[in-house]
């Protein structure tokens, strides 16, 4: 077996919402009253408290920029980078500066209505089993793990669940690959958006694929396509890679 590197850090966000159903039963994605797809990406760093000073200098460069200045404001003061709210001038800049950092990108789609039953009825394990979908590989590359999910709740019993569904996954996967040592050290973390700067750039990445596939546009993945090391698009089965773009 190769020697591995000492840790990594994957930071996991989602674009997108896993929910299917109301409460009373009804569709909300063939009412249009939620997503078609869930979108997660994965963030991975060896060194998170050089990614967030990085990421924390960008913030202040950006609030220091008189072309910028009319932004800022009591309303919106860029406490944290967030996809959907910032705007378009910001999440441009934000985009080509993701280019430049020492992280990898990796994503997995999830078409909602192409999901196993089970899953289209429990949004909480469809986000569990496609998150693992997403780690069960990446977690077995460096001798500590420690991932950090995007999660404004703090219940603990939704914490373990999600962490449940996880390891279900990487288990099963770790038993198929024996190849894989099983001593590796894996932690996991919850975590608000705002409060670390791997999350906030796993929100952009989500975001830029999301578009893609929600609504055709692809004007924000094209600025960061080339961090992007693999996309899976797990109900159809399909594969996009750089080498394969989607």
């Amino acid at each position: 077996m190769k020697e591995l590197l000492p840790q990594q850090f994957i930071f996991l966000d989602e674009s997108g919402k896993p929910e299917v159903y109301s409460s009373g039963g009804i569709n909300l994605v063939e009412r249009g009253l939620a997503s078609k797809f869930l979108v997660l990406a994965a963030v991975r760093s060896n060194d998170h408290l050089e990614l967030r000073r990085i990421v924390g200098d960008f913030k202040t460069e950006l609030i220091g920029d008189p072309l910028l200045k009319k932004y800022f404001s009591t309303a919106y003061s860029l406490e944290a980078f967030h996809a959907t709210d910032d705007f378009p001038e910001i999440r441009e800049r934000f985009y080509r500066f993701l280019n430049d950092l020492d992280i990898r990108i990796d994503v997995v789609v999830v078409d909602k209505m192409k999901c196993y039953p089970a899953l289209r009825e429990n949004p909480g394990r469809m986000y569990g089993v496609m998150a693992g979908q997403l780690l069960r590989d990446l977690c077995h590359q460096t001798e500590r793990t420690e991932i950090i999910f995007s999660r404004k709740d703090s219940k603990l019993k939704l914490r373990r669940e999600l962490e449940t569904e996880v390891e279900c996954v990487r288990l099963d996967y770790l038993n198929k690959h024996p190849n894989l040592r099983a001593d590796l050290r894996l932690t996991y973390q919850h975590n608000p958006h705002y409060t670390h700067a791997g999350l906030q750039v796993a929100d952009y990445a989500a975001f830029a694929v999301f578009k893609v596939f929600e609504t055709g546009e692809d004007k924000w993945y094209r600025l960061v396509q080339g961090k992007i090391g693999r996309i899976q698009d797990v109900c159809n089965k399909k594969y996009f890679t750089k080498s394969n773009p989607l």
